[in-house]
């Protein structure tokens, strides 16, 4: 044989090698998607629940604000910034102890806000503007 004729035929071994390992994992891939287990059925708060869940959340904010206003005062948008953090903390929490996803809080939270009743407290509904700030520490 040639030397051409023998890297020719090299070459098709391991084309022929690169293909069956491709069909292999995509063989692999269809079996193992065919036979997992279907996800549970995830949680959902009941309309109690939800109703329950948004007045504490309101009932805690007044908290949340003023913890953040004294951690940054005077500047607007790290109160902001420090509140989402101190809900989002709660909201995992709350989301955690009632074994239900994390959007089913902030649904309730939501629907709270947007209720037709006064919402109690009087919550806050904008936020700062994100803006580059004049210095950096």
């Amino acid at each position: 044989m040639t030397d051409t004729a023998t890297t020719r035929v090299r070459w098709r071994r391991a084309s022929l090698a690169g293909w069956l390992a491709f069909a292999l994992c995509g063989v692999t891939a269809g079996v193992r998607a065919a036979t997992v287990a279907p996800a549970p059925e995830r949680k959902h708060l009941s309309d109690v629940e939800r109703v329950q869940v948004g007045r504490a959340a309101a009932a805690e904010e007044p908290m949340w604000r003023a913890q953040s206003l004294h951690n940054f005062p005077g500047d607007h948008w790290s109160q902001d910034d420090d509140f989402s953090a101190a809900e989002r903390s709660w909201v995992m929490g709350e989301a955690q102890r009632r074994d239900v996803p994390v959007e089913e809080v902030f649904r309730a939270i939501d629907e709270e806000l947007h209720s037709s009743s006064p919402v109690q407290p009087p919550r806050k509904a904008t936020a700062a503007p994100c803006k580059p700030r004049a210095f950096y520490d």
